[in-house]
């Protein structure tokens, strides 16, 4: 019982804390996205988790320690937007389910990245907090 109602906080923090306005297809496209087609496994935090990220289509997707996720996103130059992060609801260990909730905060907070050859830098509001990946 204590997991489930972790797990529905969880969800609950995540859904409340996104919104989503209306994006035009125009202002998403309009810049060559250099991040579509490509798949990351983040290194920063949790290497053993195997927390993943995939772009494809203005749309992210990937592993987060124990479920999928999927989002929309939107890049304007350095700027990176998450909008409506969803998961899959399923439970397992304590620090698996601890690493995926830090993940998954840090994620709808990123506001900019940087990409460097292989390696993918995704920056929270809070500049210390930033999320690194490289491609697989």
């Amino acid at each position: 019982m204590k997991r489930l109602s972790i797990l529905f906080f969880m969800l609950f923090l995540i859904c409340s804390c996104s919104t989503m306005d209306k994006i035009s297809e125009n202002n998403i496209t309009d810049k060559k996205n250099v991040l579509d087609g490509r798949k990351f496994k983040l290194v920063s935090i949790y290497p053993d988790m195997n927390i993943t990220i995939e772009f494809n289509d203005n749309k992210i997707s990937g592993f987060s320690a124990i479920n999928r996720y999927s989002s929309l996103y939107e890049i304007d130059g350095d700027i990176f937007n998450v909008y409506n992060l969803i998961t899959t609801l399923m439970s397992g260990p304590k620090d698996k389910m601890k690493a995926e909730y830090e993940y998954l905060n840090l994620l709808k907070d990123v506001t900019s990245y940087k990409i460097e050859g292989k390696k993918l830098t995704l920056y929270t509001v809070l500049s210390s907090n930033y999320l690194i990946f490289e491609e697989i």
